[in-house]
């Protein structure tokens, strides 16, 4: 009995050896999105504000890329997450690389737009409209490559007060440039549930297959995914800090000490088995 309490207390220790640097590595999941860079003058007041968890006011009217009027709340399907870009269609610069970050990512994912989630793109500018949008609409299918994808593929126009009642629910801040005669503002692109809640905010230019699919998948709430896409969520939680999806220290270790302790009642209860045959077989 001696032996087996002496193994017991070393598979013990490992487990806390083990697992609890993981512990001292762990990040709060709930940290702020905001980086603490110090940013240029002509950048401040420039950007996206954490509003992870916050409920939209969807029923506002846009128009879609043939000029006719569209309510925002018409797009929100149910069990159908968004994915949702606030742009302008003749950005010279930053746009552009932000659209083809995001069809770049759409096209690795095997989801398709108008099937699994809907994707929206807002132009900022209220002097935009169908002119400008149909035929970005039109190159944009052609590089995205599948069939039937229009109606999960939608690039908006509106008015100033849409536009505003929008962007100030998201807190997203940005501000015309006279001298350049354009818009400065940040790069990202918002994960909406379908709820219209906001559940992740992606920053940049470039994003991940594998940190969509998860957010596309935390955003339904498992309705879409597989088994294995399920599993993987499980793993990883949103790291705002490194704007992406990395392993959470803390499932990993409730699966390893599920494991470990599965292990050692295992072994437990073949040696008391052990024992108990043993004293039957001494007393007879």
């Amino acid at each position: 009995m001696d032996y087996v309490n002496s193994l017991s207390k070393k598979l013990i220790c490992f487990l806390f050896l083990t697992y609890f640097p993981l512990a001292l590595h762990s990040y709060d999941p709930h940290a702020n999105l905001t980086k603490e860079n110090k940013l240029p003058k002509d950048l401040e007041n420039i950007g996206f504000t954490d509003v992870t968890g916050k409920k939209l006011n969807v029923n506002l009217i846009f128009q879609d890329e043939t000029g006719k009027d569209v309510n925002l709340k018409d797009f929100i399907q149910a069990g159908k997450p968004i994915l949702l870009s606030p742009v302008y269609f003749k950005c010279p610069t930053l746009c552009n690389y932000h659209m083809n970050g995001v069809m770049n990512a759409l096209k690795k994912l095997d989801w398709t737009a108008g099937k699994e989630f809907q994707y929206i793109a807002v132009s900022i500018n209220p002097a935009e409209n169908q002119e400008v949008s149909a035929p970005k609409k039109a190159a944009y299918l052609k590089a995205y490559g599948r069939v039937g994808v229009e109606n999960g593929f939608h690039l908006l126009t509106g008015s100033i007060e849409s536009i505003n009642a929008l962007l100030s629910q998201l807190e997203f801040k940005y501000r015309w440039d006279e001298e350049a005669k354009q818009y400065v503002h940040a790069s990202g692109i918002y994960v909406l549930t379908p709820n219209a809640e906001v559940s992740r905010i992606f920053q940049g230019i470039q994003f991940g297959e594998r940190d969509l699919r998860l957010a596309f998948m935390e955003a339904s709430e498992g309705k879409i995914g597989s088994f294995v896409d399920k599993f993987a969520l499980f793993c990883f939680q949103f790291d705002p800090r490194k704007n992406k999806y990395t392993i959470y220290a803390y499932r990993i270790m409730q699966m390893g000490a599920g494991v470990t302790l599965l292990v050692l009642a295992s072994f437990l209860f073949i040696n008391w088995r052990k024992i108990s045959n043993n004293n039957r077989q001494g007393v007879l």
